[in-house]
């Protein structure tokens, strides 16, 4: 229970940051529906796994759609793993979508760790 509490603080104080995130977030934050988000490979990120959920509430695993019961078995194996889970979502300026709610409270629901992005690609981290 204290790290539920723990992560959903942090998790609303990613939301009230909002403008700090937008300015360090590429000026052009969308992409495509036809291409998933582009996320660099690196040759140690076997135990992250990277969930991006776009503004429409389209889910990402580490580039892939998926749907809602599918993170759900890819965070149960990470947490069997002991990995880490990497969140960023679409346009930060808004009130999180109900597919990112439900995305973040699977994480919640397996404890994981969580590192915040503040782009689609992984490469900015959001600065509380």
């Amino acid at each position: 229970m204290k790290y539920t509490i723990l992560f959903a603080s942090a998790f609303m104080l990613v939301t009230s940051c909002r403008q700090q995130a937008l300015d360090t977030a590429n000026a052009d934050s969308t992409f495509s529906l036809e291409s998933a988000p582009p996320i660099a490979r690196q040759a140690n990120d076997a135990n992250v796994l990277k969930v991006y959920v776009e503004k429409n509430g389209t889910i990402f695993a580490n580039g892939t759609q998926v749907t809602i019961d599918k993170l759900d078995n890819q965070l149960k194996q990470l947490k069997e793993k002991n990995g880490i889970v990497w969140y960023s979502r679409d346009n930060l300026s808004d009130d999180p979508s109900r597919e990112a709610m439900a995305a973040v409270n699977i994480i919640l629901q397996y404890e994981l760790s969580v590192k915040f992005y503040a782009d689609k690609n992984f490469t900015k981290e959001a600065n509380f």
